[in-house]
């Protein structure tokens, strides 16, 4: 699969990845808590909030909540 070209891409959404990309360290996706779960925002230490999308920076804790299904990308 060909690399994205960031720099045709407007500057908002660089380093962004879509719903359809498998995730990497260190890029911005959008996730939520799953249903009916707390959970620690380990950015802001603060809790997620129930249904809203929140970008947040791939990290190792990052890709295993989402493969436990704590968090949901969106």
């Amino acid at each position: 699969m060909p690399k994205a070209d960031n720099k045709t891409m407007p500057e908002e959404t660089q380093g962004v990845a879509t719903a359809q990309e498998t995730p990497r360290l260190g890029e911005l996706i959008h996730v939520q808590v799953a249903d009916g779960l707390e959970l620690i925002n380990n950015e802001t230490g603060k809790d997620f909030e129930a249904g809203v999308p929140t970008l947040q920076t791939v990290t190792v804790t990052t890709l295993r909540r989402l493969q436990d299904g704590d968090l949901v990308r969106v």
